[in-house]
């Protein structure tokens, strides 16, 4: 009667034990697929691409070490390009540079107020800006 009774009780326990297990390692596993996964950087510009070969007029040569703001590039064949009807010149997407992973471990103390009452603020209280007029000073006008 007992072991029946201990069956009855033992079997649901080690049933939940290998569910709760199989369910951690998959929580595992999904984690680290997710931290092996490449970020997707944004991007944020375009760089003019000369072709090794072919025409490239001067006016592509002027601007082709200069990175532009997506919506601030000028449109290819330039307007004074010299073959803008053999120009192969192309523009090569610019990624952020940033990883996009967050650096921060643990607790995040930012938000905190930071007071240690056995050291005193470590600010002079005045002001080290030549223009005192700034929006950042809270006595600008």
């Amino acid at each position: 009667m007992y072991w029946l009774l201990a069956f009855l009780v033992v079997v649901p326990l080690l049933g939940l034990t290998v569910y709760l297990r199989r369910r951690r390692a998959a929580r595992e596993q999904a984690y680290l697929e997710a931290l092996a996964a490449p970020v997707e950087k944004p991007v944020w510009g375009k760089r003019v691409v000369i072709p090794p070969q072919g025409p490239a007029c001067q006016a592509v040569k002027n601007i082709a070490n200069t990175d532009f703001k997506t919506a601030e590039a000028p449109q290819l064949p330039l307007h004074a390009c010299t073959h803008k009807f053999t120009c192969q010149c192309t523009y090569r997407q610019l990624e952020e540079k940033r990883s996009g992973k967050e650096r921060r471990d643990g607790i995040d103390r930012r938000p905190v107020v930071r007071y240690d009452p056995e050291n005193p603020p470590r600010r002079g209280g005045c002001d080290r800006r030549a223009d005192k007029n700034t929006p950042f000073n809270d006595r600008a006008i």
